[in-house]
């Protein structure tokens, strides 16, 4: 009766080739299992040898010389080793057939140490080969001559033993048939206790699996009617002299076409046919190599598996290479030859009663096999189950069993019980029920699918949510779930294998969250900061960086400074970071940087090292923008310059006509020097104030007197003032508004003065300057216009700057240029703004706007959820094209246009707008003070939000102008970004993207 369907399981029982498994419990080496094969081999088939001492199942004290110690040590080696140990033959005398007297044995082993996860060795297995007939061959051709002769004595006595052998045949078919009656009822009781096992039988199956496939002898798995190789060891393939990739999934005549006239294809047929087994003791099997044709010996056993509806499916082929076994048998039977041609009449004579005898003999061991087989098999699958529900048990592990579709929890160990934070109670509840928390969480999912599937789940790091004690805690685990199936392949039940790694998780998110936070605080820094690893390999930029490369951050990394460097800085400044990593101590450098528009930009570099326990860690690095130092101090430097020169030419002139006063006797002469010299120091007088004036600016000193004054008074004084110094020009008041104003006379009239005489100096060949003055939306508006050399739109933006002279000026007209920034201070002390409107070679008009209450007016407010109005803004959602229209009107200042961003910001987060109409075309002046808030805190707001696609109306005003291209060239973000000069192109662009 078959034990098992188990391809593996009937290899290690059914297999030719003696082996038995010892536990490596030092120093008894108890017998764990062993095959047929090898109860026939050690002639103890009537015993039940599992669970014995190795020494007590073999006695040593009749093993003869020393096999028991050598026997002993080579088992030891082959533990302390874990590795296999071939053995030399060696004598080790046991009990002949029936447990006659000792008799001499020569044995040669093959002992496989078998380790569990832990790497410990728990099982040895033996393959044992009695090696009797090579060891007596060797010795037989010594005496072969001496073996005639007693052949001849013994030939008579053997002919009486025959015919006693005769009589026995009658008495022994009397008690076959008696123990076949016998046997019957045997396995009628045991097919009960069979039904039993079966399950523990499959649960062990696996460890047996696991134990064959370590068996160092050829096996191969067959499947269907081509003979296809579904599974085959590196054994088998080395006796076919082929590699696994050449025989896994391929039909074994493709493989070996040439044993296509040999016995081995018959025999598969005859076996996958009738479902019987076969088995050979020897086989000539001839393979081709590259070499040439091979001939070894085999010998090897036929299995048929069985699929689900008992039908043959394939066979298992188990073999071994015997010819060196053969090729020894070969040499004794040469030797042999002559006793061989005087027992053929013997044989002959003896071939019927021997052939009946053997028929008897191997029906009657099969016989005492399968009873033997089916008690020990019992027994063993017993202790099995025990074995490994222990080691489950106690695992290090989470391990449990879920049974069924309703993922019964049918077995659970200590410590997925601490898991889980539940007890034993639950054992028998499904999942769902014994833990009700993780309902919504995608466990049962996950469950259902391996189930359904069959295939096993892996999760690395999975967050679970479960209850502790009342308290629901977060956890993460590391686990798989493996399907458990029947032999037809449908999923029965699935095993749970867990670790907890919560606090490893933890610790790493800890850890993530500090570099999150660490770079967002970098990224947060308005300077560029890098940091770089001890050896000076550049590791990390922040987004700064990045913006001003326009480069990805892996990019400058990769790269390196080198990329950006200006090519007559690189040296120097590699020099200083060879000399730092070299000595560890801090980094300096200047050098220009390459910026994504294409201009380099001065930076000044410093890095300090990070130290710990005596090592330098990681270098941490800044680069902050000193271009604009550069460039003031550059312009100081010729500031300086134009000073020295513009101070020393009055005093140079003031000298040289004191002098001739001095020598001088005509009194008219003596007038017309004095005058002279009186003028040449008035305007000393003029350029030190100034540089005065610049001063108390600079620190906040410059005094304001507060008054109200007639504002059309003071312009006409203004004019008067400059029309009597400038003989070239007519100045001409063409309009003037007559009111009442709050504010510093004598500074305003400054700012005047300063605006006449420079339309008067830049406009050399013109005759005129144009003087108006107008009251419009509560704000008095001013304009001085000439008709000179103009200035060029780059340069317009830096008139009220410090020290800045346009270039195309700077040698043909005197002047320091500091008037214009005293009057653009002036004007900001009066809530005021200025801008210029310039054509070169036309001339320029210079603005500027005073409001006539400095103070906040009130609004006129209009609003909704998609609509806003006041006195300087109007913002309304345009649902069809999904976009803001805006519209600015007046003066803007940096007051009005925070305002109006909020109000824009709060509409198109709320209607989920991402296109933005901006029409400018009505604002007035200038809002420069704004661009810095607008480009780089209102736009990434507005990005945030929603906000992709930006038009921009640009205003008339070319200071407008100017303000909006300042805010998109300092923008951070990346919202498309275009400017337009009519509303009309602006919504086709927008109506396009």
């Amino acid at each position: 009766m078959p034990i098992s369907t188990d391809p593996f399981f009937k290899a290690f029982f059914n297999s030719p080739i003696p082996r038995v498994i010892l536990e490596s419990d030092i120093p008894d080496f108890s017998i764990y299992s062993y095959n047929q094969a090898y109860s026939k081999v050690s002639h103890t088939e009537g015993r039940d040898l599992a669970g014995l001492s190795l020494w007590k199942a073999f006695d040593p004290k009749i093993a003869g010389g020393n096999g028991a110690e050598k026997l002993l040590d080579l088992l030891k080696h082959a533990i302390e080793t874990k590795t296999l140990v071939n053995t030399t033959p060696f004598r080790y005398d046991i009990p002949g057939p029936e447990q006659q007297e000792s008799e001499f044995n020569w044995w040669q082993l093959e002992i496989i140490p078998v380790v569990d996860e832990c790497n410990s060795v728990t099982h040895l297995m033996l393959t044992t080969n009695n090696v009797n007939e090579k060891v007596f061959a060797e010795q037989a051709l010594s005496r072969s001559d001496k073996s005639l002769q007693l052949l001849n004595e013994e030939q008579a006595a053997t002919n009486e033993e025959l015919s006693a052998l005769n009589e026995e045949l009658s008495a022994s078919n009397e008690e076959l048939r008696q123990s076949q009656e016998s046997l019957e009822q045997i396995n009628g009781d045991l097919e009960g206790v069979v039904e039993n096992r079966m399950r523990a039988l499959r649960e062990s199956e696996t460890t047996l699996r696991n134990l064959v496939m370590t068996v160092h002898h050829p096996l191969v798995l067959l499947k269907g009617r081509d003979w296809v190789v579904e599974i085959a060891n590196q054994q088998l393939v080395e006796l076919w002299n082929k590699t696994l990739p050449e025989v896994l999934g391929k039909r074994l005549m493709d493989i070996l076409p040439e044993i296509q006239d040999q016995p081995f294809p018959k025999l598969l047929k005859q076996v996958y046919d009738t479902g019987i087994s076969y088995g050979q003791e020897e086989e000539l099997l001839v393979v081709n190599t590259p070499e040439g044709r091979v001939e070894k010996y085999i010998s090897f056993y036929y299995d048929p598996m069985y699929d689900s509806e008992g039908a043959v499916s394939g066979i298992i082929v188990a073999a071994e290479d015997i010819t060196s076994k053969v090729e020894a048998r070969y040499a004794l039977e040469q030797s042999f030859r002559k006793e061989q041609e005087l027992n053929e009449e013997i044989t002959a004579m003896n071939e019927e009663l021997t052939a009946s005898n053997e028929e008897l003999i191997v029906t009657n061991e099969e016989l005492i096999d399968i009873e033997k087989s089916l008690q020990e098999t019992v027994k063993r699958l017993a202790d099995s189950e025990a074995r490994i529900r222990y080691m489950v048990a106690d695992a290090p592990v989470a391990i449990g069993l879920l049974s069924g579709e309703d993922l019964v929890v049918e077995s659970a160990n200590a410590k997925i019980l601490e898991v889980w934070g539940k007890d034993r109670s639950i054992i028998g509840m499904p999942l769902c029920l014994a833990l009700p928390e993780i309902k919504g969480q995608p466990f049962m999912d996950i469950l259902g699918n391996v189930f359904e599937t069959g295939e096993p789940y892996y999760g690395n790091e999975v967050k679970a949510n479960l209850e502790y004690s009342g308290v629901m805690k977060e956890v993460y685990f590391n686990f798989v779930y493996h399907p458990l199936k029947h032999n037809t392949g449908r999923t029965v039940s699935i095993m749970l294998v867990a670790t907890d790694v919560t606090e490893q998780v933890q610790a790493r998110q800890v850890v993530e969250a500090s570099a999150t936070r660490f770079r967002f605080i970098l990224n947060a820094i308005p300077q560029q900061v890098w940091t770089a690893e001890p050896n000076g390999a550049l590791d990390y930029v922040n987004q700064v960086v990045c913006n001003d490369f326009g480069k990805s951050e892996a990019h400058i990394v990769g790269y390196g400074w080198q990329e950006f460097i200006h090519p007559e800085d690189i040296s120097e400044c590699l020099q200083k970071w060879q000399n730092a990593l070299e000595t560890g101590r801090e980094y300096v450098a200047e050098f220009r940087l390459l910026f994504e528009e294409g201009s380099y930009v001065w930076h000044l570099a410093r890095a300090v090292p990070l130290i710990e326990q005596g090592e330098i860690k990681l270098w941490l690095g800044t680069n902050t923008n000193i271009d604009m130092h550069k460039s003031n101090s550059q312009k100081k430097d010729e500031f300086l310059s134009i000073a020295s020169h513009e101070l020393k030419t009055p005093l140079t002139s003031i000298k040289a006509y004191n002098q001739l006063i001095s020598r001088s006797k005509d009194i008219d002469k003596l007038q017309g020097f004095v005058g002279k010299s009186a003028e040449h120091i008035v305007r000393l007088e003029r350029l030190i104030a100034d540089l005065l004036d610049v001063t108390k600016i600079n620190a906040g000193k410059l005094n304001y007197n507060m008054q109200p004054f007639s504002f059309k008074q003071m312009l006409q004084e203004s004019i008067e003032s400059v029309q009597h110094t400038s003989l070239t020009h007519r100045i001409v008041l063409q309009s003037a508004a007559d009111v009442m104003y709050v504010g510093d006379n004598f500074r305003l009239e400054q700012v005047m003065n300063n605006f006449l005489t420079n339309a008067v100096k830049y406009s050399p060949d013109a005759e005129e300057v144009v003087v108006n003055c107008k009251v419009e939306g509560g704000n008095i508006i001013v304009s001085v216009q000439d008709f000179g050399i103009g200035i060029a739109e780059d340069s317009l933006d830096k008139l009220f700057d410090r020290y800045y002279r346009v270039d195309n000026t700077a040698m043909r007209f005197e002047g320091l240029g500091l008037g214009l920034f005293i009057s653009s201070e002036i004007l900001k002390r009066h809530q005021g703004s200025f801008w210029i409107e310039s054509e070169q070679g036309k001339g320029s008009t210079f603005f500027f706007r005073l409001p006539i209450e400095q103070k906040v007016l009130k609004k006129r407010v209009v609003k909704n959820a998609t609509f806003y109005q006041d006195n300087s803004i109007s913002v309304t959602y345009n649902k069809s094209k999904n976009r803001l229209d805006v519209d600015w009107e007046g003066f803007q200042d940096l007051n009005s246009v925070k305002h109006g961003g909020i109000i824009m910001l709060e509409m198109l987060r709320n209607c989920k707008a991402d296109k933005l109409l901006n029409d400018n075309t009505r604002v007035l002046g200038t809002w420069s003070e704004a661009s810095d808030w607008a480009g780089k805190e209102w736009l990434p707001m507005m990005e945030e939000a929603g906000l992709k696609y930006f038009a921009w109306i640009f205003s008339t005003s070319v200071f407008s102008q100017l303000s909006a291209k300042k805010s998109i060239d300092v923008m951070h973000g990346n919202v498309v970004t275009q400017f337009f000069t009519s509303i009309e192109l602006a919504e086709e662009w927008l109506d396009s993207v």
